[in-house]
């Protein structure tokens, strides 16, 4: 019923915080009756939400923080995460889902952006060292 849900060419995406689990029977049953035709409502599992979240945080990485190494990585983790949410019921996804987190190592090893984090949390481990080498 997902697939045919996400077929549509009338969806629209809601982020919504600080409600219960239950909300979404409430929310089912608004979409019911406010909706033109057969409405539905859909909850993203938690991968999912992380992505969404992030491209509306906008967390895409600009360019200068790219490599065409990273950015390839990139894409097969996205197309690695897409096949899994679609073959989720499938016994192929344990192998695809361990894939895609080999695939995300690669990509944070191959990332000027994640670098630059582990230089400034070097840097920051580094001074208190400092710190507490003068303070004895």
């Amino acid at each position: 019923m997902a697939s045919e849900m996400l077929q549509r060419d009338d969806l629209s995406v809601y982020v919504v915080a600080g409600v219960p689990k239950s909300f979404k029977k409430k929310l089912q049953k608004f979409v019911g009756t406010e909706s033109k035709s057969e409405g539905d409502v859909m909850l993203l599992d938690e991968e999912m939400t992380d992505w969404v979240l992030a491209r509306v945080r906008g967390e895409k990485r600009r360019s200068h923080e790219q490599t065409p190494a990273s950015s390839a990585l990139w894409r097969a983790y996205r197309a690695l995460s897409a096949a899994r949410y679609h073959l989720q019921d499938q016994p192929i996804e344990e192998q695809i889902r361990k894939i895609r987190d080999e695939i995300e190592v690669l990509w944070r090893d191959a990332s000027p952006l994640h670098r630059e984090d582990e230089e400034a949390e070097e840097g920051e481990t580094e001074e208190g060292e400092a710190e507490l080498d003068e303070a004895s």
